[in-house]
């Protein structure tokens, strides 16, 4: 038993030696230390890499996050990407048919190739034919009838671009029994009616496909007139009431972004406060918002949309100058116009005053923001007034009937 527990004791101790040592080689910064980085190769996402600059003494200087977009193709690379993308394509253009000199249905012409890395343009001789999506328009072709049509396709990587050519015969659809039968018959009808234009009566094919056939009349249908007129008052009240729900939700949007402005040059201020810049108390504001969208305890509201979408800008590489202007004249309206000329102030001459402005602002704002909660009482007030007077009217009428009656008998 003794044993047992000094075995126990000494594997403890050589595993934790063990990771002791490990720890102490994934520890050793001298692995780390480098001079270069390495692009993402094309056709990869845009990495972002923090990078930590280290003096000679061993003293970290600073932290830099950066954006490194994919690598550019030489010429002779990009030359060999193309054969590769018309390769690709060639292997998946046909679709369901066998091959290029015999197509009945759509072919596939894709937008990209090798990844997403080589851009594909179409262009079809004959559009009726075959238009730049690969639709196949063959359902008037007769029975082996065909058709040549020239497809030209133009691959384009940066500044490299290349051309090629397909020459695709189309053929009539491959249609089933009933498909077949229903065709022929709409052609044998209206090859009878436009060839007896001078007489009364109109024979109608008796066989159809080797077939007997027999026709009866359908119901008179309704006059076109009427859909006419349906048709034009359903895109009449289409149009006004699309125009309407435009300016009710341009309305609405203007009210929310005036009634949270109070909230975000708060929120602004109290970051100022902290010791934290525009920048970071920017980013701050989109991040708690964002998280709390995720987690389900706010409802989307646009001022917090357009300050994500401003943040998003800011790291895509938009001066905050630019970012700033775009978020004023996106909200359009004085006041985010006014917060954004403060901000871009600030950048531009590092005006110190900014957090006391920022604190008159936040007062104004909030006096307007109590006007604004008391004009929509006011609207509630005038939307109950309605009711209350019908309600009024059917008291009365409950009251006046029976003493009216009374009076009768």
């Amino acid at each position: 038993m003794k044993f047992k527990k000094e075995r126990k004791v000494l594997l403890i101790i050589v595993i934790s030696a063990a990771m002791a040592v490990i720890s102490m080689f994934m520890t050793d910064n001298s692995d780390k230390l480098f001079c270069s980085i390495e692009r993402p190769e094309p056709g990869e996402e845009t990495q972002v890499k923090r990078i930590n600059v280290v003096g000679e003494d061993g003293e970290s200087i600073t932290s830099v996050d950066v954006e490194i977009a994919p690598r550019i193709m030489s010429q002779d690379e990009a030359a060999v990407c193309f054969e590769k993308a018309y390769e690709e394509i060639a292997g998946i253009m046909c679709g369901r048919n066998k091959n290029l000199e015999h197509v009945t249905s759509n072919l596939v012409l894709p937008e990209t190739a090798q990844r997403g890395v080589v851009s594909l343009t179409w262009y079809s001789g004959n559009y009726e034919l075959i238009n730049y999506n690969g639709n196949v328009n063959n359902i008037s072709f007769l029975e082996n009838e065909c058709q040549n049509v020239e497809l030209k396709l133009i691959m384009e990587y940066e500044d490299y671009k290349s051309e090629y050519d397909f020459t695709v015969t189309v053929y009539s659809p491959e249609y089933g029994t009933g498909d077949r039968r229903k065709i022929q018959a709409q052609k044998d009808i209206e090859a009878a009616v436009s060839s007896s234009r001078m007489d009364g009566n109109i024979n109608l094919p008796q066989y159809i496909a080797d077939s007997k056939v027999y026709y009866e009349e359908s119901e008179k249908p309704v006059s076109p007139l009427l859909f006419v007129l349906l048709g034009g008052a359903a895109i009449l009240v289409v149009i006004i009431a699309d125009k309407k729900k435009v300016k009710d939700n341009a309305i609405k949007r203007k009210k929310e972004l005036l009634y949270d402005y109070s909230e975000v040059v708060s929120k602004l201020t109290l970051l100022l406060g902290a010791g934290m810049t525009t920048r970071m108390a920017w980013h701050k504001i989109a991040a708690d918002y964002k998280d709390n969208i995720e987690h389900g305890k706010a409802v989307r509201r646009p001022v917090y949309d357009e300050i994500c979408k401003t943040d998003y800008n800011i790291q895509a590489g938009i001066s905050e100058l630019k970012a700033y202007e775009q978020f004023g004249k996106r909200c359009d309206t004085r006041e985010y116009m006014k917060l954004a000329a403060l901000l871009q102030t600030n950048i531009r001459k590092g005006t110190k005053e900014l957090r006391r402005l920022l604190e008159e602002e936040t007062a104004d704002a909030f006096e307007k923001r109590k006007n604004m909660a008391k004009i929509k009482g006011e609207e509630a007030t005038t939307k109950l007034l309605m009711p209350m007077m019908m309600m009024l009217m059917i008291v009365m009428a409950i009251i006046m009937i029976p003493a009216v009656w009374s009076f009768q008998i």
